[in-house]
């Protein structure tokens, strides 16, 4: 099910101008050799890669280029012939949440260049320039563009992705809902009914050639009461930068940052700051603090009342 958004021709161009990078580091317009595709780590802060890109087999398959350790994937290495696909070697199973990121490594042209999520039935190949992803209903994909496409409908979401970009994918397939993410900022619920899929597995397709992609974080939970209560936890901490965690549940919500994140359609505001990782230290150290002092009035208590014990004793 495809959730439909108006949107006016005069917010379309606008927005098709928006799309913007994560960080500074690719403000220069310089040209950036193969090796340094990978020189920028803003928002790799955490190494979690539950699962990783399979190489496509059979026709197409020199079409798709995967790197050792199986993150980056760089599509038509030489020139292009048509579409090209990959996908995850999991698959997404039900009552999970999933979340993955990843980081677009080159600029952004041609037909399209998506990141979504498909069945097994999907063709990894196609011969003719197309956008892939969501051609039909056994896929789902976000296009440069800022498009979203399922079942050969297409809708305007988003600023789109570009050079630089970190597009987020989060699915939870307790309720059947997907979800993208553009630097870390919610897009709003895109689609419903993912239930009624056995497995789907990340997909990214590239008509581009040499176009580079980089799966920077992948992590899942199962669904549980745990993950309800840490979403609203998530929120105050939102709201309020200073709140006092105990070092446990930080230590959860900072290995598991996604479930911080705005979601259950809250679209983020493109000028609301997030809490950053020296923010979230900040958080950390309160909470230490606090723990300590808490630890130090219960001592003195515990010695003041010991005294009271004692003096009535002697009486």
């Amino acid at each position: 099910m495809l959730v439909a958004r108006s949107v006016s021709p005069t917010r379309t161009n606008d927005r098709d101008r928006c799309a913007r990078p994560y960080c500074q580091c690719w403000n220069k317009k310089a040209p950036v050799s193969w090796t340094q595709l990978r020189s920028c780590t803003c928002g790799e802060d955490n190494d979690v890669s539950e699962w990783n890109w399979e190489q496509p087999n059979g026709i197409g398959s020199s079409w798709v280029m995967v790197s050792e350790d199986k993150k980056q994937v760089t599509f038509h290495p030489f020139y292009s012939s048509g579409t090209a696909a990959v996908r995850g070697d999991a698959p997404l199973l039900h009552n999970y949440h999933y979340y993955w990121e990843i980081k677009i490594l080159t600029e952004t042209y041609g037909t399209d260049i998506m990141v979504g999520l498909g069945t097994s039935k999907v063709n990894t190949t196609d011969f003719e320039f197309t956008s892939l992803l969501g051609q039909d209903g056994e896929s789902y994909g976000l296009s440069y563009r800022g498009t979203v496409k399922h079942n050969a409908t297409e809708m305007l979401e988003s600023a789109g992705f570009c050079r630089g970009s970190i597009v987020g994918v989060r699915v939870d397939m307790w309720r059947g809902t997907l979800e993208f993410y553009l630097n870390r900022r919610a897009q709003g619920i895109s689609f419903y009914n993912l239930r009624r899929h056995q497995a789907l597995y990340p997909m990214l397709c590239s008509t581009a050639a040499q176009s580079s992609m980089l799966l920077i974080y992948a992590a899942s939970w199962r669904a549980s009461l745990l993950v309800d209560a840490a979403k609203i936890l998530a929120a105050s901490l939102r709201n309020d930068r200073q709140t006092a965690l105990p070092p446990g549940l930080w230590y959860t919500c900072r290995s598991q940052f996604w479930l911080t994140l705005p979601t259950d359609g809250q679209v983020s505001n493109d000028d609301e700051e997030q809490p950053t990782a020296v923010e979230l230290q900040t958080v950390k150290v309160a909470s230490n603090v606090n723990v300590s002092s808490g630890m130090k009035r219960r001592h003195w208590q515990m010695k003041a009342l010991n005294a009271r014990a004692v003096r009535s004793d002697n009486i």
